[in-house]
């Protein structure tokens, strides 16, 4: 069964979504910054910071490369991340409307400024989010 051509538009929403739900939710913890403080007996405290010099509500003791890991992609980074992607990537290959033509008939059609009717930059970056539930599998790059 054909699903017919990939329409970037959809795409490129759908990476677009995945950033603000990424955003969302680092914003939702409602801390600033993660820092990792004492290690013992192979365990490391998260100390949960607000920007705002308020004192942090509560310490968390996990594994260690677990607590490297979380201090490593806390709300802060994924707020640069997030915001580095939509403005500089994503932006890149955002899709617009051109006229194609078979020779006979012009038509609108969606493509990437950068590369085109196939951008696999934008179908590469949806493809990091294969298991969401709006993911379709003709998008794969």
């Amino acid at each position: 069964m054909s699903t017919g051509p990939v329409r970037l538009d959809e795409v490129w929403a759908f990476c677009m979504a995945r950033l603000d739900d990424e955003e969302a939710a680092a914003r939702r913890v409602g801390y600033d910054r993660i820092e990792a403080v004492g290690y013992l007996w192979g365990t490391k405290h998260l100390l949960l910071l607000r920007d705002d010099g308020s004192e942090p509500k509560t310490t968390v003791e996990l594994d260690a490369d677990l607590a490297d890991h979380i201090t490593q992609h806390g709300p802060a980074r994924v707020l640069a991340r997030t915001a580095f992607l939509r403005s500089v990537v994503l932006a890149e290959h955002e899709p617009v409307l051109v006229a194609a033509g078979d020779g006979r008939e012009t038509a609108p059609m969606v493509v990437c400024r950068v590369d085109g009717d196939d951008c696999s930059v934008t179908q590469g970056f949806a493809a990091l989010y294969n298991e969401h539930p709006a993911y379709k599998a003709a998008w794969r790059p």
